[in-house]
């Protein structure tokens, strides 16, 4: 009998490589790094069917949290060549605006409690959601990694703008894969899930936009 009957194709897994990351002993990082990312970026399917269920944050965070850092760098290198150090809105991670409105170069050394912050209010939102519409079959640990590998397409941010855009919308379809292949749940349940959130931060961000551009005009 199937455990899961939204999830038919988990009954008969298909082929899957060896999930790549921490690295083997012996292994390059930077060749487990860019295989990672690989997967995690074009395969998402396989990659997070073959990611195991006892994997660790830590190592989830020991590809994470480098690569956040150059997408942080990559958004301090644009706003000073196009923008100098004025405040602005965006945030490091174009996931949740926690870095708005400071200052570029302090947004930069902030740059790894952003990105940790941001992983784990995403990850708890998500996940408590997945429970809440009954698709949670693996742990809290489980969606963080999720979320950690899923943060891959940020790297486009080295694009200003379009690459910040493009790397976001990405990085939501690669985690709406990951989690209905990690979770083996439904799409709909995984679609709410994070849905529903990335949602409700778009419109808080358009709201506090608005103010301050209203701000701006009453002041001027």
């Amino acid at each position: 009998m199937d455990e899961y009957p939204e999830y038919p194709h988990d009954v008969v897994p298909e082929p899957t490589r060896r999930f790549p990351w921490p690295p083997a002993q012996g292994e390059s990082v930077v060749a487990a790094f860019g295989e990672t990312w690989t997967g995690a970026s074009l395969r998402p399917r396989s990659f997070f069917r073959a990611m195991p269920a006892d994997g660790t944050i830590r190592t989830a965070l020991l590809y994470y949290i480098p690569l956040g850092i150059a997408v942080a760098g990559a958004d301090l290198f644009w706003t000073l060549t196009l923008g100098g150090l004025e405040p602005e809105s965006e945030a490091v991670l174009g996931e949740l605006p926690l870095g708005g409105g400071m200052n570029p170069l302090l947004e930069f050394l902030m740059a790894p409690v952003i990105l940790l912050l941001s992983l784990f209010i995403a990850a708890g939102v998500t996940h408590a959601l997945l429970k809440l519409f009954g698709g949670a079959n693996r742990s809290f640990r489980f969606t963080t990694r999720v979320f950690a590998f899923a943060y891959s397409p940020q790297i486009l941010a080295v694009v200003p703008v379009i690459g910040t855009v493009g790397g976001f919308i990405w990085m939501v379809g690669i985690a709406i894969i990951g989690l209905r292949e990690g979770h083996r749940t439904s799409l709909g349940r995984v679609l709410a899930a994070v849905l529903i959130p990335v949602t409700l931060a778009l419109i808080f961000v358009a709201i506090a936009a608005f103010i301050a551009a209203t701000g701006d005009i009453l002041l001027t």
